[in-house]
């Protein structure tokens, strides 16, 4: 049998990981209650590790209910919450509004939430290129 070889499409979630790591910072995928999302420690120059994301202020990025579906099939935008370290909902830092294509949309939410942490924890380290 001639078969095609495997192709992976990459989810919602993977596209806004690359375009945060583009900027450097790092999410990392989680689910609660059937919902999958992105979580990213807020404070710049935080470890890059899971643990650190979920021990200090954090961020919860949701497209819709669920971040690991297919980028092909993205329809509704990214938002961004801030969460303190207990996981206290703070205040929403990207209202997920507009009609954008999934990439488009991973990169206006990366900008926006690195500006916005910027704002509120200081600057951001410039990642070595």
């Amino acid at each position: 049998m001639n078969e095609l070889p495997h192709q992976s499409v990459p989810t919602e979630g993977e596209l806004l990981r690359a375009a945060l790591a583009a900027v450097g910072r790092y999410a990392f995928p989680g689910s609660e209650g059937g919902m999958t999302f992105l979580i990213m420690a807020a404070r710049p120059g935080a470890p890059d590790d899971e643990d650190a994301a979920y021990d200090g202020p954090h961020v919860l990025m949701y497209a819709g209910e669920r971040a690991d579906r297919p980028a092909s099939d993205h329809r509704e935008p990214w938002s961004a919450h801030l969460h303190n370290a207990t996981g206290d909902y703070l205040t929403t830092l990207v209202d997920g509004v507009g009609d954008l294509d999934a990439v488009a949309d991973a990169v206006r939410c990366a900008r926006e939430v690195t500006d916005k942490l910027a704002r509120r924890y200081g600057t951001i380290p410039t990642p070595s290129l």
